[in-house]
C-alpha cells in the first residue's frame, strides 16, 4: 500500500511539474509570435489622460489628436544616428503632448506650422535615458519629464510617432518598430521550462532511488 500511495505522489508531482513547464513553454512562445495591434485611428483621450499611465496594450495604437504646436525641438542621434523633428503640442483640451514628426530638415516648411493642425501617429512611451549630450534647443531624450518645468499645463507620459498631419508638414516619416520582449523574456521562460521539467525528473528519481534504499535496508535486516 506504501508503494502504491509513493508512485501516486510521484505522479501527481510529475504532472503538476510537466504542466508548468508547457506553460511557460506556451508563454515563450507567445513572446515569439509578433504583437498584433489595433491598428483603428482612435482620439488619444480617449485612450489615455494626461496624467494616465502607458500600458504595454497601448503601445504602438494609433491615436489622433487636435491642438498648436508651440515649440519645436531637435532629438539627434535617433533611428541609426539620425536626428528627429520633435514639436511640443497644445491639444484644444489644453494639456501637452510631445510629438515627433519626422527625420529632420532645415528647409522643412512644415517646421514651422502655426494654427490648428490634427496629429495621427503611434503612442509610444517616453525614452528613459539620454542618447545624446545636448545643447539650445536639443532633446537628450523624447520624455515629456523634461518639460514639467516648462509649463503648468498637465504632459502625457507617452509622446506621439506622427505618420501625418493636417495640414501637410511634408516630413519624411520615422518609421514605427515595436520593441520586442523576446532577448530577455523569452529566454526568462525557456529557462523556467528548464527548471521545471528538471524537477520532474528529480521527482522520478527520488521515487527509485528511495525503493532501493528500502530494498537495501531490507536485505541487511536479520
Amino acid at each position: 500500500m506504501k508503494r502504491i500511495w509513493q508512485y501516486l505522489a510521484t505522479a501527481l508531482l510529475v504532472a503538476v511539474f510537466l504542466s508548468l513547464a508547457n506553460w511557460q513553454w506556451n508563454r515563450a512562445d507567445q513572446l515569439k509570435n509578433p504583437v498584433e495591434i489595433d491598428q483603428t485611428v482612435v482620439p488619444i483621450d480617449s485612450l489615455i489622460s494626461p496624467d494616465g499611465s502607458i500600458t504595454q496594450a497601448m503601445v504602438g495604437r494609433k491615436v489622433s489628436v487636435e491642438g498648436t504646436f508651440v515649440s519645436n525641438w531637435i532629438a539627434p542621434r535617433q533611428d541609426g544616428n539620425k536626428t528627429w523633428d520633435v514639436s511640443l503640442l497644445k491639444t484644444k483640451d489644453n494639456a501637452m503632448i510631445l510629438v515627433v514628426r519626422g527625420f529632420h530638415k532645415n528647409s522643412n516648411p512644415g517646421y514651422l506650422n502655426s494654427g490648428t493642425v490634427k496629429v495621427v501617429g503611434y503612442l509610444v512611451p517616453p525614452q528613459s535615458s539620454n542618447v545624446s549630450e545636448t545643447s539650445g534647443n536639443q532633446l537628450g531624450r523624447v520624455d515629456s519629464s523634461l518639460f514639467v518645468t516648462k509649463t503648468d499645463l498637465p504632459l502625457y507620459g507617452p509622446f506621439i510617432q506622427a505618420v501625418s498631419e493636417e495640414p501637410s508638414s511634408e516630413y519624411e516619416v520615422v518609421p514605427f518598430e515595436m520593441n520586442s520582449d523576446v532577448p530577455g523574456y523569452y529566454w526568462q521562460h525557456i529557462s523556467y521550462v528548464v527548471i521545471w521539467f528538471l524537477f520532474a525528473v528529480t521527482s522520478v528519481y527520488l521515487l527509485f532511488y528511495q525503493r532501493r534504499l528500502d530494498k537495501q535496508s531490507d536485505k541487511v535486516q536479520p
